[in-house]
């Protein structure tokens, strides 16, 4: 079997890296990646549900009304629910100290 390198280098060193090495670090970063996503989307899950099952005074003492919940559970995949209801959140108390 011949093995066909490049010159890629690696950190400072200056040792050739195969094309097997270069696709096995490739498909290591993506299935990273994928693993990421899909961990933040189990995570946001979790935490509308368990906003889902507060009451109406529960989500306003928080900052929050129910159709922050309902935006949020809309975003698409690659949108983060936590970062849209933490926004809502400083929106309405930037809102009450407003003169």
């Amino acid at each position: 079997m011949q093995t066909t390198t490049c010159q890629t280098t690696v950190g400072r060193s200056r040792e050739p890296v195969s094309l097997l090495e270069r696709a096995a670090r490739l498909i290591s970063g993506v299935a990273s990646r994928i693993g990421e996503e899909l961990s933040r989307q189990a995570m946001n899950r979790r935490v509308l549900q368990q906003l889902s099952a507060m009451s109406e005074r529960e989500l306003r003492d928080i900052g929050l009304v129910r159709q922050d919940l309902f935006d949020a559970s809309s975003l698409s995949g690659s949108g983060d629910a936590s970062l849209l209801l933490v926004d809502r959140r400083n929106e309405r108390r930037a809102g009450r100290r407003a003169p």
